[in-house]
This record gives C-alpha cells, sequence and structure tokens, in this order.
C-alpha cells in the first residue's frame, strides 16, 4: 500500500558548478513521476546564512512529497544516492532526508527544528539525533555530509506548509489581468495580499516579468501588494526574500 512519503535533499552543488541542487531534485522528481507515482511541486527552503556554514549563493534545500510502498520507498532511496553520489559536485556534502509522513513521531518537533536551521547554527549529530526520534530516514553521501541539516530541516519546513517557495517560475506574456482570470490558469488556487488576505476576483493585478509563488497552508499561492494607483502587483523577487 502507498502512503504520504516527503523527500529533502541538501548541498550538493559548489560555486560554478552548472548542476544546482533545483536541477537534481526535479531529475530525481522525473524519475520517480515516471517509475511509481506523481510528485509535488518541488519547495526551496531558505537556512541559515552563516560564514561557518559552506554554501554556494544560498543557504537553502529542496523538498517535494509523492506517495510510495515500502519496497517503492527503498527502490528511491537507493536511486536518490546513487545519482546524487554521481552528480553532486565534487566538494559537494550532500545529504538527504526520507519519511513516511505516518512514521514522524512529533511532526510539530521537526517542524521547530526546520525553524531553528534558518536563524541557528546546528550540527549534524543533532540532526541525527533528531532524525533518529523522528523515523526518518537521514543520511550523509561524502565530504562528511553536512547537507544532512538542511535535508532535514527543508523536510520539516514543508511539513509545518507555510515556509518556502516553489521552484522555478512563471513568465508571464500578459502584463495584466484580473485575479479571476489568473486564478483560471490553475497554476494557484489563491491570490493572497501581503497580510495573506485573499484577493477579490474582481482585482486587477500587474505582474512582474517572472512570477514567484510561495507556499501558505501547504499550497502555493501569489502574493501580491496595492500600489498608490489602487491595482495589486505581485511581490518581486527582494520582497519574497523571508520566504
Amino acid at each position: 500500500m502507498r502512503e504520504e512519503i516527503y523527500v529533502c535533499i541538501d548541498d550538493t552543488d559548489e560555486i560554478g558548478y552548472p548542476r544546482s541542487t533545483g536541477m537534481l531534485a526535479q531529475n530525481i522528481v522525473k524519475f520517480i513521476d515516471e517509475n511509481f507515482a506523481p510528485c509535488s511541486f518541488i519547495s526551496r527552503h531558505q537556512l541559515l546564512l552563516d560564514e561557518r556554514i559552506n554554501y554556494t549563493s544560498h543557504n537553502s534545500s529542496m523538498c517535494f512529497s509523492t506517495v510510495l510502498s515500502h519496497i517503492e520507498r527503498d527502490e528511491v532511496v537507493r536511486f536518490i544516492q546513487e545519482f546524487l553520489l554521481a552528480k553532486s559536485a565534487p566538494s559537494a556534502e550532500p545529504g538527504i532526508a526520507v519519511a513516511f509522513k505516518s512514521d514522524i513521531a512529533d511532526i510539530s518537533g521537526l517542524i521547530n527544528f526546520g525553524y531553528r536551521a534558518k536563524s541557528e547554527y546546528l550540527d549534524k549529530s543533532e540532526a541525527y539525533s533528531q532524525a533518529k526520534r523522528q523515523n526518518v530516514y537521514l543520511k550523509g553521501l561524502k565530504n562528511g555530509g553536512r547537507g544532512v541539516i538542511g535535508a532535514l530541516a527543508g523536510l520539516g519546513l514543508r511539513l509545518g506548509g507555510n515556509d518556502g517557495k516553489v521552484r522555478g517560475c512563471i513568465k508571464m506574456t500578459q502584463d495584466e489581468m484580473r485575479a479571476a482570470e489568473f486564478l483560471n490558469l490553475g497554476y494557484v488556487s489563491e491570490i493572497l495580499d501581503e497580510n495573506f488576505n485573499k484577493i477579490k476576483n474582481d482585482e486587477t493585478i500587474v505582474f512582474g516579468r517572472n512570477l514567484k509563488l510561495v507556499i501558505k497552508n501547504s499550497i502555493p499561492v501569489l502574493l501580491v501588494k496595492k500600489d498608490r494607483d489602487g491595482r495589486f502587483r505581485s511581490l518581486d523577487v527582494e520582497e519574497l526574500r523571508g520566504f
């Protein structure tokens, strides 16, 4: 029987490396989509930026969910580990976290670990201890595997449902449209203002060149802000830094 399962990876690249962690996560999703079951969107979770932590331009992890049986889980984990060992950057310290949601002992505790990783310097021993208590499969793959911290944190943040951005962006061909029109495109089911209030369907939304979606209540949403002219505009990359 298949159950809901979460997968998170971190620390797979290095400065100048052509394959980002997001790209590798997308390849993993493609493998699962084609061989087992459809995967969710990939979420990107921003973690602490600290000189003691090796990262490229950002310290972020990538997470997604799907449904698998226990036998399929073992096959997927084996594929991910071999894939990351082969495709991650030479100096990377990749880590992987995998858990069936029903197996997690204390979801709120795991979510708390994720939020701590956004503001505190944590070590691998605490990550492994937390994973053992929570029944999460956690493994570092090479070079010390410090990515286990971000992998476990990203898994917790995804479970919390109110952190992170959806990987990738939406390229709009129109500069503006009514909220109802955008909702009909199927990218999101909600458009929220900066205070997380729903926008009325007849409001006009002015778009930037590339739209980034954020995660609120476990679903992708578009965040907008009212300008002086009374119209709403999509938040830009700088305004979304906190997500």
